[in-house]
């Protein structure tokens, strides 16, 4: 089960639960995989310019502590069922952005990533 003081959060994907944490081994892993910085690519995720491939790629990464064989197809997937899943990750590591967000539910719109 997900433990939101770890920036954790929980993801269905046909019919099966995931656990999904965004913390420093996560965003490492990123950097490490993307050449990225973690947290510069993940401000510009929130305005909507990040592409998929780096999307899916996040995913991935904090699928690693719980789920060690998640690959880049089952990110893809969980990310193809629920657009939302990485705006929940940044609100679940960073309480601020959801005390920010309070009004934006489910249903709001979430924002294109830029193609590249």
């Amino acid at each position: 089960m997900a433990n939101r003081f770890k920036g954790e959060i929980d993801a269905l994907c046909e019919g099966r639960r995931y656990t999904l944490r965004m913390d420093m081994l996560a965003l490492a892993d990123f950097e490490d995989a993307t050449g990225e910085n973690a947290l510069a690519w993940a401000e510009a995720a929130e305005g909507g310019q990040a592409s998929v491939g780096d999307m899916i790629e996040m995913i991935r990464c904090t699928l690693a502590r719980h789920h060690p064989e998640a690959d880049r197809q089952l990110a893809g997937d969980l990310l193809s069922e629920d657009p939302g899943l990485l705006l929940r990750l940044f609100r679940a590591a960073s309480p601020e952005i959801a005390q920010d967000d309070r009004d934006d539910g489910p249903g709001k719109p979430v924002p294109v990533p830029a193609a590249g």
